[in-house]
């Protein structure tokens, strides 16, 4: 018994260590900042964690071995998405427009489960009564509503990490052959030296790699 107490006391702490040197190490400061690929390998860790407090029989090395391998494979995933466009779409999702030039998306609507109830009461929250005065609104993946109002400035990506943003440049009416010529006036020959380029009242932001 006094030794079940002494291990119970010496596991629970490392656990509790173990769980907030990950959320240390990935950086998450917020909830709607963890995606769902965090939300699982954090709900399967604490599983873990409890399992080894539970049964004291479970050597403490094998116990916190699969918990480092989850974090290890968290690491590999979060290296993949900086790299990749296409899995980090995959795996953390991406904005979809919910209205679009004033009016509401139907089909991304439905296709997110997003219903009308869900759409005022966001609105609500900030403070606009009628969905008339939203030009454009775009559900996040943390599930939040960003809002550009009527005759708000709106603008999005062209270019992230090198990669050219077409739903965005459809969206915003601009062709390619426009934003090269607009790039190459200012000495850019080649999408992947951009890190960021956005367009906003008639002027391109562009932010080089380094």
């Amino acid at each position: 018994m006094i030794n079940d107490l002494i291990i119970l006391t010496l596991r629970t702490p490392i656990s509790y260590l173990v769980i907030l040197a990950f959320f240390r190490l990935t950086g998450k400061k917020e909830l709607s900042e963890i995606s769902v690929l965090d939300i699982g390998i954090t709900l399967m860790i604490a599983d873990l964690a409890v399992r080894m407090i539970d049964n004291p029989e479970i050597n403490l090395l094998i116990g916190v071995a699969p918990i480092f391998l989850l974090i290890t494979i968290q690491f590999l995933f979060s290296f993949l998405t900086m790299k990749s466009q296409t899995l980090r779409h995959i795996i953390n999702g991406r904005p979809t427009p919910i209205i679009y030039e004033g009016k509401c998306h139907q089909k991304n609507m439905r296709k997110n489960g997003y219903n009308l109830n869900d759409l005022f009461a966001q609105l609500r929250e900030q403070n606009i009564p009628d969905v008339r005065d939203v030009e454009y609104a775009f559900l996040e993946n943390s599930g939040n509503l960003t809002i550009f109002r009527k005759g708000e400035t709106f603008s999005l990506p062209l270019i992230q990490d090198g990669i050219l943003q077409k739903d965005h440049m459809l969206m915003m009416k601009l062709t390619e052959p426009w934003l090269n010529k607009a790039l190459a006036r200012q000495g850019f020959d080649d999408y992947k030296k951009i890190f960021i380029c956005s367009y906003a009242d008639g002027k391109l932001y562009i932010e080089e790699k380094n």
